[in-house]
């Protein structure tokens, strides 16, 4: 858990802008890092993960902080000029699995590949002709059981 001096607080407070309203981004103007996320304290912790952990609750353990405004905004190009990576607002965070905040951002190539409703070879991703399975890396894949069929027909006999 995160703890904060109130003289801190007061310091944390005064780097937000809320100027969008209850609803809207309340952007982080505090310094932030190479890869676009507000920072704050020492040691250096996400401006998102402190806000949540101030006003909503102690993040679970083996959970990040997922941005849902970013989720809802199509026209966000991402990566590190993504503004919503300065949003500190406890109505836009949410505490997920680093698996389920991937998947809800558009501009990551798991969330492109479990859109896919079809194999490259046009047949249709069901339970009954899909199988899956964990690398060794630990990530999901899934093939088409009719295209693994017939790769493995027409392997060469031993």
């Amino acid at each position: 858990m995160i703890t904060v001096h109130p003289l801190r607080l007061r310091a944390f407070i005064a780097q937000v802008d809320t100027g969008a309203g209850a609803d809207g981004c309340w952007v982080w103007r505090g310094h932030t890092s190479g890869d676009g996320y507000g920072v704050f304290g020492q040691p250096s912790t996400g401006a998102h993960r402190v806000a949540y952990e101030l006003m909503v609750r102690p993040i679970p353990e083996g959970k990040s902080i997922d941005h849902t405004c970013h989720n809802q905004d199509r026209s966000c190009p991402g990566g590190s000029t993504c503004q919503h990576r300065l949003c500190v607002n406890p109505l836009h965070l949410e505490a997920v699995t680093q698996g389920e905040n991937v998947l809800r951002s558009a501009h990551t190539m798991p969330h492109h590949n479990a859109a896919k409703t079809h194999c490259p070879q046009g047949h249709e991703y069901t339970p009954e002709n899909t199988y899956s399975r964990r690398t060794a890396k630990g990530t999901a894949r899934r093939e088409c059981k009719t295209c693994r069929r017939t790769r493995l027909a027409q392997r060469p006999a031993a």
